[in-house]
């Protein structure tokens, strides 16, 4: 009974707000009114003003101007929550210390703090991450598997048409890579032609067409790369950076426990939200 009485005496506080509103607006005028209400918890336009500002984000977009109100209606019901349970109060400094590693305001720093001792009393304990999960995520993320790859050596020369004449008529003629490499290349990994594993898919589509059909020794080149005019001599071909699972084993773990988790603390989120008053008015 005093449930419904609380829930109608915020109705009416809510509608005597809008009608405010609404008659601030037929005379042009900017009214304070509130735009949601969390129980006995009340979001005026100037605290969603505020937060809109704080997090950068445009004012001229309604859709975000709800996703904002909404994520400050979840931090008041995420408060709500803490306090009823009996939980330590998140200090100022423990904000301030999370915002300054993280980069985050201390509003959300505390919101994090918060949060995530909830996700450790509510749900970490009932999230199991099983060897047919690990095995099944493993087989089917494609940075595990490694990727075709080629192994190149390189010549870069900056802007100096002679100097890659003469280097394309001694890579021409037969001279060793490598050493036309020392002579003329303006750029080498730590003193060598051997620029290491490069994916295909990662290669410039001009150098991926050419390598196509190369085998092992073949130079391409001329290209044009960056300002530089570029030769290159294919070592090997391959899959590279393949992982066997057991070196990423833990990782796998860890990352679906962190899936999993965030994922059981939203629904249990979503369902304690239910038992609230809420209010969104715009």
């Amino acid at each position: 009974m005093e449930s419904k009485r609380f829930r109608s005496a915020v109705s009416i506080l809510v509608c005597l707000a809008l009608v405010a509103i609404a008659g601030g607006r037929a005379h042009a005028e900017k009214i304070d009114g509130i735009v949601a209400v969390v129980d006995d918890t009340i979001i005026m336009v100037s605290d969603l003003e505020e937060r809109m500002k704080e997090l950068g984000a445009p004012a001229d977009s309604k859709k975000v101007e709800r996703q904002v109100l909404e994520l400050m209606v979840e931090d008041i019901v995420v408060r709500k929550i803490y306090t009823s349970l009996g939980l330590p109060p998140v200090s100022e400094q423990e904000a301030q210390d999370l915002s300054e590693k993280s980069g985050m305001t201390v509003r959300d720093a505390g919101s994090y703090i918060r949060k995530a001792a909830l996700m450790e009393m509510m749900v970490r304990s009932r999230v199991v991450v099983t060897e047919n999960m690990i095995r099944s995520h493993y087989e089917n993320q494609p940075q595990y598997r490694g990727r075709d790859s080629v192994r190149l050596n390189q010549i870069l020369i900056r802007k100096d048409s002679a100097k890659a004449a003469r280097a394309l008529d001694e890579l021409n003629a037969g001279k060793p890579f490598a050493e036309v490499a020392g002579r003329y290349s303006d750029v080498l990994s730590s003193g060598s032609a051997d620029i290491g594993w490069v994916a295909v898919e990662d290669l410039s589509e001009e150098l991926r067409a050419s390598m196509k059909a190369e085998k092992p020794g073949d130079v391409v080149g001329p290209l044009s790369v960056s300002g530089y005019t570029a030769f290159y001599q294919l070592i090997e071909r391959g899959v590279h950076g393949a992982r066997p699972l057991e070196e990423v084993r833990n990782e796998i773990t860890a990352d679906l426990q962190k899936k999993y988790q965030l994922e059981a603390f939203n629904h249990w989120l979503k369902k304690m939200m239910s038992q609230y008053f809420i209010g969104i008015y715009i």
